[in-house]
């Protein structure tokens, strides 16, 4: 037998999550990744194992998909094992071939560790060794939709509820955000995302979205976006264009001024951790409907991703205003925003026949559950996956979720698919087919590679599989709280169900432990928070939001209790 490998980490004994090709799960599994990358995966007592060749070549023979090895693939053989399912086919063909010809899926081997053995059985010696038992060991998770320096206005949906006109909530948000935003330099802005990067890591995600609209300061994206370069995540950061009247005129750019500032800020902060994208809100925060097809090529003459929040709280009351009879999609798709993939967020209040039209265009979707709570119109998953789409999963700001945590998120996905399905049936419509109920499963793999895709990084990220990057987060699962298991038969369930924050013990990103035992590798996270919370105070008396703020302060009553 040769010698063992030697690696940067080897995880062993622990339950594995995959979400590879075959969606495996190593029950007792290990995992290996050396320079950044996953170099093997498999079952410590299991039938299987996959690792990288040792010399980085691949050849035909080696290879278990048959696939060429100039790091091409017959879209047809995928499209015919996906059983010719194209969205599924070009799913499976992301996790098992990163766009960079790096290698793909590992070798099949005969060579199986037994239980016990020692770990260079299994072709590896990590110069890091960590035993995961009671723990898993699941992909990266993705926070799919975000706006990192809203964390400014945690505890607000207290303030405002409740929340029974979203149009009317808006208007008074924006009036608050835009009178604190304009007071956010680049330093503070930094202190308040890295706080909020910090939660992010700490509720087990390894990138996170973010949509800057709030462009008074043109030098607060630069500040927000260098605390996500600091802290380790991946980022798809877009730098929005706004120009409608809502928005302060200080505010407010022309296209031509935002895409210059969309290409300063990529001249900065693109790298292979974070991808620099424009576009805009949505159609009502642009006075012009011509500025969307202005914006989508001016992106494609920068060879820049287009994002769009594709959110229409009036349920089509204003594309009506405009004169438009249809959907919101139907609407991007006449100015060209479907012409090709894009970041396509919330994509909530769509018609029937569109979501055909966001599978065709390969539309790369966030769903944000949440917020389908805020108008009680659910969630229509089974209507995604059946067109061969996996969303990913967002929280939003802190402003709409206060609680990042993704285990939460998922949670609600679930009930908001319920809610979306009791008012379907409750119209007559029949129910979803079985396979596209939100069950835990799915919740996982919409949180993981879901979110990956969404971001359009599952070239590189969202499974365990050889030559991906090694972004994986190790949830402790002996804890009380996801306790005492059923021989580990619901441990899916059970993370989905009744996953924490603390059940979150390390998070990787490239193979760099970002998390250990729970806390930053990074940061003294009690100065994060101490800098973020006087931030806070100066830009609340500056902006002169006292009087805003709920008075629980000493001396005085508030819904009905005494403040000392």
């Amino acid at each position: 037998m040769p010698e063992p490998r030697s690696v940067d980490t080897l995880i062993h004994n622990a339950y594995v999550v995959t979400m590879d090709r075959d969606r495996r799960v190593f029950t007792d599994g290990w995992l290996a990744f050396d320079g950044g990358r996953i170099v093997g995966v498999g079952s410590m007592g299991g039938s299987s194992m996959d690792r990288a060749p040792t010399d980085g070549a691949w050849t035909d023979e080696a290879r278990p998909d048959g696939a060429p090895t100039d790091g091409t693939r017959a879209n047809e053989a995928w499209a015919d094992e996906a059983g010719g399912d194209r969205s599924r086919a070009d799913r499976a063909q992301a996790e098992g071939a990163p766009s960079d010809g790096a290698r793909a899926d590992g070798v099949q081997t005969d060579r199986v560790p037994t239980h016990g053995a020692r770990m260079g059985d299994c072709g590896f010696v990590g110069r890091r060794s960590i035993d995961a038992r009671g723990r898993m060991v699941i992909p990266g998770i993705a926070n799919a939709h975000n706006h990192l320096v809203q964390n400014a206005f945690r505890g607000y949906n207290d303030d405002r509820w409740p929340v029974l006109d979203i149009p009317a909530a808006v208007v008074a948000l924006l009036h608050q955000l835009q009178a604190l935003t304009a007071r956010l330099d680049a330093e503070r802005a930094f202190i308040l995302t890295r706080a909020h990067t910090l939660d992010l890591l700490r509720s087990g995600y390894t990138a996170t979205h973010d949509e800057h609209f709030t462009n008074i300061r043109k030098d607060s994206a630069d500040g927000s976006w260098a605390a996500v370069e600091a802290s380790g995540l991946r980022g798809f950061l877009c730098r929005c264009i706004v120009n409608a009247d809502r928005m302060a005129a200080d505010g407010r750019e022309t296209v031509e001024k935002g895409l210059q500032e969309a290409e300063r800020l990529r001249a900065r902060f693109a790298s292979d951790r974070i991808e620099v994208a424009t576009g805009f809100l949505n159609f009502q925060f642009l006075n012009d409907a011509g500025d969307m097809r202005r914006i989508v090529d001016g992106a494609a003459a920068m060879a820049m991703r287009v994002d769009v929040d594709m959110t229409d709280n009036s349920r089509g009351a204003a594309l009506r205003a405009r004169g438009f009879e249809g959907g919101q999609v139907d609407y991007y798709a006449r100015h060209g925003l479907l012409d090709q993939p894009l970041y396509a967020g919330k994509a909530v209040s769509i018609l029937p026949h569109e979501y055909g039209l966001l599978a065709q265009a390969d539309a790369r979707v966030a769903l944000v559950p949440m917020l389908r709570f805020f108008d009680g119109t659910g969630l229509h998953i089974h209507d995604f996956l059946a067109q061969g789409m996996m969303p990913g999963i967002g929280t939003d700001a802190p402003l709409v979720s206060d609680c990042q945590s993704p285990f939460e998120a998922m949670r609600m996905a679930i009930l908001a698919q319920n809610i979306a399905v009791k008012r379907d049936k409750a119209a007559g419509l029949p129910p979803p087919d079985p396979a596209h109920w939100a069950v835990a499963e799915t919740m996982l793999e919409m949180a993981t590679l879901g979110g990956a895709r969404a971001l359009f990084l599952d070239d590189r990220t969202g499974s365990l599989a050889v030559g991906k990057a090694a972004d994986c987060v190790m949830l402790d699962l002996s804890r009380a709280t996801t306790g005492p298991g059923a021989d580990r038969r619901r441990d899916i369930g059970t993370v989905v169900w009744a996953g924490s924050t603390v059940n979150v013990d390390s998070v990787f990103v490239a193979g760099e432990a970002l998390l250990e035992q729970g806390r930053s590798t990074r940061w003294d996270e009690e100065a994060v928070m101490a800098e973020a919370r006087d931030v806070m105070s100066a830009l609340i008396a500056e902006a002169g939001l006292d009087g805003l703020l709920p008075p629980r302060v000493p001396g005085r009553r508030f819904r009905g209790w005494t403040y000392q």
